[in-house]
């Protein structure tokens, strides 16, 4: 099959924003859309899950602008990412809102939808693979799941937020693939609840590093060895925990 590269270009108007998905990291894991939306970015707002090479890509005369969190700190707040996304877009220029992976999961693009509606900002939504389904494949398990239910959570509530924001208790007894994002610091409260709740100890784990990317790391364990085992191998995030 023979694409035209003309039908690869999209419509990104002036006046306009864009919230995209840049993939698990991996560049070659973006869409064309994503791509194209990049190539023709007047402004940039990216986080820092986005792989920096695919900047690269972008017009030199581009704005550039982090808008993602490093370690336990934000280096802005949701506050100043709309204020930019208004700014530009009123100022008639394509702005672009780069999130890793897709920008449904986890990442406050329904709040940034809410908000670019209530100004009356015309926007788009392209997606992106997301950190899980890569995880899933670098794993090797099985797609399938006996249960037919898989549970996508988030393993804290937000920046310096230790609390757990999901009913662990009725995750254990639909007995569907648990898949956690950002949930390695929480993971000895996260395994000790599962435990109290009736799984067994001896379910099995995998936790994937750095997905898509050269250095990535995969690794499976036992629910009740799970923290020994990032403990031990020094696991940061960002990685994907999968509890089978």
């Amino acid at each position: 099959m023979n694409i035209n590269y003309k039908e690869t270009i999209i419509d990104f108007n002036k006046g306009s924003v864009i919230l995209a998905g840049a993939g698990p990291g991996d560049i070659k894991q973006i869409t064309l859309k994503v791509y194209q939306a990049i190539k023709q970015a007047d402004v940039i707002i990216y986080d820092s899950l986005v792989n920096k090479k695919l900047l690269d890509i972008s017009k030199k005369s581009s704005k550039k602008i982090f808008g993602g969190k490093t370690k336990n700190k934000r280096a802005c707040s949701q506050k100043e990412i709309n204020e930019w996304m208004l700014y530009y877009a009123k100022n008639k220029m394509r702005v672009l809102r780069l999130k890793g992976g897709d920008p449904s999961f986890f990442s406050r693009g329904s709040q940034e939808i809410n908000f670019l509606k209530e100004k009356q900002i015309e926007y788009k939504v392209f997606s992106g693979i997301t950190s899980s389904q890569q995880a899933i494949l670098s794993s090797r398990i099985s797609f399938y799941n006996s249960s037919n239910i898989c549970n996508f959570i988030t393993g804290h509530r937000k920046i310096n937020d230790n609390s757990v924001s999901f009913d662990l208790k009725k995750i254990v007894n639909n007995k569907g693939r648990l898949i956690i994002y950002m949930g390695i610091g929480q993971i000895k409260k996260i395994c000790s609840d599962l435990l109290d709740y009736g799984m067994n100890l001896n379910t099995k784990v995998y936790i994937v590093s750095n997905a898509s990317l050269k250095s990535e790391r995969v690794f499976s364990t036992s629910l009740i060895k799970s923290e020994e085992l990032i403990i031990k191998n020094n696991i940061l995030p960002p990685s994907i925990i999968i509890i089978n």
